[in-house]
């Protein structure tokens, strides 16, 4: 597959992004990037409950941008119905990892393990592990079949070819860290923040770009969005335009915050097994009517005036509507970095880098980094990897490169080593 163009496909909840790739002789070079807005209730909980509706929709921003290549890797991802989890096992061969993953299902997952897909892959390949280790990880990724099949046939409803499903965390991973991992990257632990329109997830890369920690927040873009639009007095799409416009942090001045005292967040950690390396490729199963048009997008239209009195700039009072619900994310991300301290004080994080529409609003990395006490910024997949400046537009990779980190990884899945 490296030689010849795959298309990586990220639908989200509010947006469809796509980056089509090829191998070049020094690494994978982007030779069309594109992004376009997901349909209304196509997707619910993280799970597409309008094949159909949304497959069309996938096909026309495809056709937008004239791609051609119809091979395709794209990303599950629900609270509901998937789970990504290291998890420690005895050590064995692969073989018998094969039977064991079965029994371990049943033990981790919240749904019901009779109609499910399964993936899992050594963190560290077995014949890797030092002779004295008793047990070893195994990155296990587990989602219902209803879910992929609907995945799948969105998939053959936008005129795609499947060659496989990923996972969120590890494709931001190949386009963030792998692609820099030999230039001193796996030499860091590193935490990645995905702010999507419905979910934040939290996930720590240890050295080697070895995920050893996720936690999904339920915090997100939207919830800024409902903040302003409650506090102004906007409909929902007019709060997002604010939002985008006119949101900023401002750093000085700003609370400090402090963790509420309670129970540990609910997360998925993993003792390190003190090797590096194994492989982090996912395949769940991806080889398993007449369309609809899409949704139609309101037309923008002049914001409404916010209406206030003397409360200062337009800045200013989104602002302050967005504040605490910024807060109360960046409280809870600190709690499950100060979770994660404690419980591996020998893996300390080194830096995080965010990514997701959220991390464009004004000063965010700054505002995070006063408040956890590490280098924070925002990520960039197109930092080191060749883009294909003549076929794809500067404002494209430049101005969106926030919102692009799993859909790059996705493309150059085959494409680095």
């Amino acid at each position: 597959m490296a030689d010849k163009a795959v298309l990586g496909l990220d639908i989200g909840t509010s947006r469809i992004k796509f980056v089509e790739a090829r191998a070049g002789r020094s690494g994978p070079i982007i030779v069309n990037v594109g992004m376009g807005m997901t349909p209304r209730d196509t997707i619910a909980n993280g799970v597409i409950v309008d094949p159909d509706t949304l497959g069309a929709a996938v096909r026309q921003v495809l056709a937008e941008y004239g791609v051609r290549t119809r091979s395709v890797v794209s990303s599950v991802a629900s609270q509901s119905s998937l789970v990504v989890r290291p998890i420690e096992v005895p050590r064995m061969s692969r073989d018998e990892l094969k039977s064991t993953m079965q029994w371990e299902v049943d033990r981790h997952i919240p749904f019901a393990a009779s109609e499910v897909v399964m993936s899992f892959e050594p963190l560290v390949a077995p014949e890797e592990l030092p002779e004295e280790a008793q047990n070893m990880e195994v990155l296990l990724a587990v989602a219902q079949e209803d879910m992929i099949e609907a995945h799948v046939q969105t998939l053959f409803n936008a005129g795609l070819d499947p060659v496989a499903l990923d996972v969120e965390p590890l494709s931001a991973c190949r386009s963030l860290i792998d692609v820099i991992g030999h230039e001193g990257a796996y030499d860091r632990t590193y935490a990645l923040l995905n702010i999507g329109a419905n979910t934040t997830d939290l996930s720590i890369f240890r050295p080697g770009g070895l995920m050893s920690f996720t936690r999904p927040i339920p915090i997100a873009g939207d919830s800024l969005t409902n903040a302003v639009a409650e506090a102004l007095g906007y409909e929902f799409h007019e709060a997002e335009r604010a939002k985008t416009e006119q949101g900023r942090l401002y750093v000085e001045g700003a609370p400090a915050l402090t963790a509420p005292a309670g129970p540990a967040p609910d997360v998925a950690p993993v003792p390190p097994p003190g090797e590096e390396g194994g492989e982090r490729v996912f395949d769940l199963g991806a080889d398993t009517g007449p369309v609809q048009p899409p949704s139609e997008v309101p037309p923008p239209s002049p914001l409404p005036a916010i209406h206030a009195p003397t409360s200062g700039s337009p800045e200013r009072q989104v602002y302050d509507a967005i504040l605490p619900a910024v807060v109360e994310l960046v409280t809870e991300v600190r709690r499950s970095l100060e979770y994660y301290a404690n419980r591996f004080p020998e893996s300390r994080v080194d830096k995080m880098l965010l990514y997701g529409g959220t991390a464009r609003l004004g000063n965010f990395a700054e505002f995070v980094a006063n408040e956890v006490g590490m280098e924070v910024e925002v990520g960039d997949p197109f930092q080191h990897v060749t883009v294909d400046q003549g076929s794809v537009p500067a404002e494209m990779f430049r101005e969106n490169a926030c919102f692009m980190p799993i859909v790059v990884g996705l493309a150059i899945r085959d494409m680095i080593g």
